[in-house]
């Protein structure tokens, strides 16, 4: 890039005060290197004579200047539209729609104009009447599912009670007609005590019967006083069927009330079964391991799953039969135990009851010399 030094080599203006005039011409010189010769900006030179008469014709044309008007006539043509073609469909629609909104007006001025009280009436009177017949079925609807509820829930405590007893305790297998605790006797008693009161509060339930359905009277339906009166009794038994409405809600309400402390009593009583297993084992400290094992899971089984309905009950069996497995196979090694310790007393018994041995060694009786015989000769002297 060409700096200012280069274009410029005589430095500043020369017209700045305190500095001398200086030529220029180098610098030009330079600028036409660099850029090139300068252009002629001036046009051809054209004959004054021709500037004389375009000045003249100007201004003849400014002292007959007239005004003119410019689109004024197609301004005030109004816009020309396009003919539409005829539809023979639209028009037939259009024409029935006319004729329906005629005939529709007409009915209703008919109605209007022949219209009676007691008709006005008589309208009212069925609408009072389709609301009575909703009501009447909502009502009998939520009365058959207080009712149902009821009979369930007394089956299921009835029969989640029988369970709670039947394996609360079982047989002892180290003796002829006693039984052992399976579970925390404590415990127990509390979960009995709180499905006794859940089934006692389900008994206590009285549901009172729904009201009988309505039925209009014959009337004269041109009358308006008949249909008053009918009215009157739709209303009254509209309020009626709102008080056993209400009625209904407060028993369902305390239905639900009754069922909480009864889960509570029995969760608790089934979150103490992984503690009796463990007490178990302490217990019968020479069970099987698998046995051991065994109750250990079905423990957690009643634990993890609800006491209430089938698959309580099958827990709840399940526990108490791992738990008389462990108690059996305890009174079995106890009974094996005891009859071999019974074994080796009798042995020790026996051999300290038994006459002691005779370790002397037999000797022969002393033999007496007799005296010899004068009769009988001595030995080797015979007879002659």
């Amino acid at each position: 890039m060409t700096g200012l030094s280069a274009l410029f080599p005589n430095g500043p203006r020369s017209d700045a005060p305190g500095r001398a005039q200086l030529d220029d011409h180098h610098t030009v010189r330079r600028l036409r290197e660099m850029i090139g010769e300068p252009r002629d900006t001036r046009g051809p030179v054209r004959p004054l004579a021709d500037t004389d008469e375009l000045m003249r014709r100007v201004e003849a044309a400014a002292q007959n200047a007239a005004p003119i008007a410019v689109g004024t006539a197609d301004a005030s043509r109004p816009a020309t539209r396009t003919r539409r073609r005829w539809d023979p469909l639209a028009t037939s629609v259009g024409a029935l729609a006319v004729v329906a909104a005629v005939a529709a007006a007409a009915v209703g001025g008919v109605q209007m104009a022949t219209a009676s009280p007691a008709a006005s009436s008589l309208v009212s009177l069925e609408a009072d009447e389709a609301t009575l017949q909703n009501a009447h079925q909502a009502l009998t609807a939520t009365r058959n599912r207080i009712v149902s509820d009821i009979e369930t829930q007394t089956a299921a405590a009835a029969v989640l009670r029988s369970a709670l007893v039947s394996t609360g305790t079982a047989p002892d297998p180290a003796s002829d007609g006693d039984v052992i605790p399976v579970t925390d006797p404590a415990a127990l008693a509390t979960a009995l005590a709180s499905v006794d009161a859940y089934a006692a509060g389900l008994a206590a339930i009285t549901v009172p019967k729904v009201p009988a359905e309505y039925r209009r009277g014959d009337i004269d339906e041109e009358s308006l006083e008949d249909v008053g009166s009918a009215i009157d009794g739709a209303q009254e038994k509209l309020v009626a069927l709102d008080g056993a409405t209400a009625e209904m809600r407060s028993i369902r309400t305390q239905l639900d009330a009754l069922r909480p402390p009864a889960d509570a009593a029995v969760a608790a009583y089934a979150a103490t079964f992984a503690g009796s297993a463990e007490a178990a084992k302490s217990g019968f400290p020479d069970a099987d391991d698998a046995l051991q094992a065994r109750l250990a899971e079905a423990a957690a089984r009643v634990g993890a799953s609800g006491l209430w309905g089938a698959a309580g009950v099958t827990a709840l069996e399940g526990y108490r039969d791992a738990f008389v497995a462990v108690a059996a196979d305890q009174a079995q090694v106890d009974a094996d135990q005891e009859q071999s310790t019974r074994q080796t007393t009798r042995r020790n018994d026996t051999q300290q009851t038994a006459p002691p041995s005779d370790t002397t060694t037999p000797t022969d009786p002393p033999v007496t010399e007799m005296p010899p015989d004068p009769e009988t000769p001595p030995e080797g002297e015979g007879t002659p």
